[in-house]
């Protein structure tokens, strides 16, 4: 799975956080100790969405554990289509956020784009 920050969404009416769309690798745990593997799609201070591949009830508290980080506990606030979004109980220190972002980002290739001319022709 690649990691790292794509896009900034502002806060608009209804949130109470800009949003960084993301792509990370986690791990949610239930009150019941179940571990579920999830895919978390956008990150704020205030919460996430998340792709799990089990129904969570609207109301139920999770832990949330990336890398790097302490579990966050957290609640589902909705779920629809697969993707479910949370509302941490403790938001998160925007200094939190910004070292998740810059832990996940994966550079990009060496002379990934651009000319090619260091390559042999055949």
């Amino acid at each position: 799975m690649s990691k790292g920050q794509l896009a900034i969404l502002p806060a608009i009416e209804g949130r109470s956080a800009e949003r960084r769309i993301v792509n990370l690798a986690a791990r949610l745990r239930d009150p019941g100790a179940t571990i579920i593997d999830a895919e978390v799609l956008n990150l704020s201070t205030s919460g996430y969405m998340a792709v799990v591949d089990i129904a969570l009830d609207v109301g139920a508290s999770v832990w949330l554990k990336l890398p790097g980080l302490e579990p966050q506990n957290s609640r589902v606030i909705w779920a629809e289509d697969g993707k479910t979004g949370f509302e941490f109980a403790t938001a998160l220190h925007p200094a939190t956020l910004e070292l998740i972002i810059h832990t996940a980002r994966k550079p990009l290739p060496r002379r990934h784009f651009g000319p090619q001319d260091h390559l042999p022709r055949r």
